[in-house]
């Protein structure tokens, strides 16, 4: 069928144009199935239009004619406004004319003539198959600003120019800037905006294009396809409802374009908040890289701890607690720095520790500080006087206030320190070199006998002769007068298990065991959590030191943790600091359990010694279990790769587990 200009469509025909057309615009945003038969029909060749100076025309087009459309439907409200600059484009470029001139006829008379907006967006999409997505919609809304542009250039002719006011008079424009019919100025000014909105969606996609190509991880934070999809029926509608309005024969008025042009704004805020989400991300991905090299490769402390805080936002980040004042990290230079990097859980018996080493004179003359580093996920009024109250008892420098933390650099602090909400100190030299990743397992066992708190200090302690993990985890500050037992050599139960049934099961013989006049002290460390918090500072610390996991004390740690981790609770049984017997909850309590009827008569004999008796009936009772493993918690920042089995010749399986036990232990 032949097209029709618009003079040619019946008056009563032409009223109704833009709002069915509208409506069925509005319609197939949403239409899925629709799209992906749009999006099927990309087929880009090699050879391809430049994005950038393409868009600098279009760019510079619709800007120009927006800016004259706006002096006349609101003359009062852009006096003074002056033109936007415009910005030359490459003297090379040849624009697509073909396909320009070809899609402009597509969305104005055709699209008028047909009524068929489906059929117009399967021309358009046929006829761009083989440009890139974003010249798909650039060379759309090039079309658009074609004769939107040519229009609002006749608005500013001079009066002796008679050639452009003669054109001006046949495109009816005399019509629309003597604002005699309000209500069509109104919808102009509708219109405008709309075509401003689709102009930005469009510079956005233009943007992420462009500025994605570094970064392919972010390649699909925009949806590309579906922006071109929405923002060619968008420059359809304007194309649509700008053909309709400079008709002088127009019924309709655009009633229906305030509800697409709402459409067209939701569709503007989404993609303009996922452009703004890519760049922050993007921004994020630049840090983290920066922050990368820096962390690997320092050149001192003062610049390694300035990437912890942002630094523009306060150039005094620290806060000296026991001055009351603030201090820029420079005063760091040429100190070896202790960061401390918590939660707000800090622990009463960590900060006594902490400051008894740094009350310590050499502490000082060896010219040590300490920063405290919170990590703090939550935000609100209580939190900040959580933080405000803890860094009150601090002596020690600390961040003027937790909003200053670089999120970046807690990223890279959870994955290369491997800080997992427990508390760590991490050791720089004055160079921002790390001396130990995470000094506060050995700080916690040896306190000020461990400085200067390197990782070489940590192994030598653990290789001195004779030492005993019971000796460093089970102490009066534990277990109150617990040496007391040691010292005089008593039978020694301590045991935890979380289910109350196993707790009551080994205090029932144990119980009958002390009536019976054997010398034994038992204590439940179930919920005590410095034994626990101990426990793990042992294991943690001697896995530092790349320890042989066979060795027989890592062995009886990892036993307590595995124990009480799956086989439902463990038990130690001592004779002072002896270690006799480190099993589960469930087998001890077995063995106690039969002492009256099967093993007593040997101790009361005096034929055997209690833990004696113990031994050789527990061997009679149980048989090697079918399987051996042992628990070792991500938060040791090592785990051995390959493991071979201390009972069998085999290699070990290595089992990820997650497990949250909601603050215990």
């Amino acid at each position: 069928m032949a097209s029709r200009t618009l003079g040619q469509i019946p008056r009563r025909e032409r009223s109704k144009v833009d709002q069915s057309m509208l409506n069925n615009l509005l319609a197939i945003f949403d239409d899925e199935k629709f799209m992906k038969e749009m999006v099927d029909a990309h087929a880009p060749d090699e050879g391809d239009v430049d994005v950038q100076s393409l868009f600098l025309l279009v760019d510079n087009t619709l800007r120009g004619a927006t800016a004259i459309a706006d002096s006349v439907v609101n003359p009062k409200g852009t006096q003074g406004s002056g033109s936007p600059a415009l910005k030359p484009p490459k003297e090379s470029f040849n624009p697509p004319l073909a396909a320009i001139n070809e899609v402009a006829c597509e969305i104005t008379c055709k699209a008028l003539d047909t009524k068929n907006v489906r059929e117009t967006m399967i021309s358009i999409f046929h006829e761009l198959s083989s440009y890139s997505w974003v010249n798909k919609a650039l060379i759309t809304l090039s079309s658009l600003a074609l004769f939107y542009g040519d229009f609002w250039r006749l608005a500013q002719i001079q009066p002796s120019d008679k050639l452009a006011e003669s054109m001006a008079i046949l495109k009816g424009l005399p019509a629309i800037t003597k604002p005699s019919d309000v209500q069509k100025i109104q919808v102009f000014g509708v219109l405008n905006e709309m075509i401003k909105t689709t102009l930005d969606m469009t510079e956005c996609i233009v943007e992420f294009e462009h500025d994605s190509k570094d970064v392919p991880e972010l390649s699909t934070a925009i949806d590309i396809p579906s922006s071109v999809y929405q923002i060619i029926i968008s420059v359809l509608a304007c194309s649509i409802q700008f053909t309709s309005l400079i008709s002088l024969v127009d019924d309709y008025k655009g009633k229906d374009l305030p509800t697409f042009a709402r459409k067209v704004n939701m569709i503007h805020h989404t993609i303009k908040r996922h452009f703004e989400d890519y760049k922050k991300k993007k921004e994020e991905i630049r840090e983290y890289q920066r922050l990368q090299r820096l962390f690997n490769a320092p050149t001192d402390n003062v610049e390694l701890v300035k990437a912890l805080f942002y630094i523009k936002d306060d150039p005094q980040p620290l806060y000296i607690g026991s001055k009351k004042t603030t201090d820029k990290v420079e005063s760091l230079r040429r100190k070896n720095v202790m960061l401390l990097i918590s939660d707000l859980k800090l622990t009463a018996h960590d900060l006594s520790i902490l400051i008894k080493i740094y009350s310590e004179r050499k502490f000082h003359e060896e010219r040590y500080e300490i920063v405290w580093v919170p990590i703090i996920e939550q935000e609100g009024e209580d939190v900040l006087n959580q933080f405000k109250n803890l860094q009150s008892q601090l002596p020690w420098y600390s961040v003027h206030y937790p909003t200053l933390i670089n999120k970046v650099a807690i990223k890279i602090i959870k994955e290369k320190w491997h800080f997992r909400q427990e508390t760590i100190v991490t050791v720089l030299d004055p160079q921002g070199r790390v001396s130990n990743k995470n000094a506060m397992s050995m700080i916690r066992l040896w306190g000020w006998d461990a400085f200067p708190f390197t990782d070489s200090v940590g192994a030598s302690l653990w290789s001195k002769p004779g030492i005993s993990w019971f000796e460093l985890l089970v102490t009066d500050m534990v277990i109150p007068k617990i040496n007391e037992a040691i010292k005089s050599q008593k039978y020694i139960i301590i045991y935890g298990a979380e289910d109350t049934k196993a707790i009551h099961e080994i205090e029932e013989p144990v119980k009958k065991i002390i009536e019976d006049g054997v010398p034994i002290v038992a204590y439940n460390v179930t919920k005590n959590q410095l034994f626990w918090s101990g426990l793990e500072s042992c294991m943690l610390s001697k896995l530092q030191t790349k320890a042989d996991v066979h060795e027989p004390l890592m062995q009886d740690i990892l036993n307590i943790y595995t124990n009480f981790k799956k086989d439902g609770g463990f038990a130690v049984l001592t004779r002072g600091s002896q270690v006799v017997i480190n099993d589960s909850i469930v087998d001890v309590t077995k063995v106690l359990s039969q002492y009256e009827t099967n093993w007593k008569k040997q101790v009361k004999g005096n034929e055997k010694t209690f833990d004696a008796a113990f031994k050789e009936h527990r061997e009679r009772v149980f048989v090697l279990p079918r399987c051996h493993h042992f628990y070792i918690p991500n938060m040791v920042g090592y785990i051995p790769e390959d493991v071979k089995c201390p009972v069998c010749p085999r290699m070990m399986k290595n089992i990820v587990k997650f497990e949250c036990c909601h603050g215990a232990h």
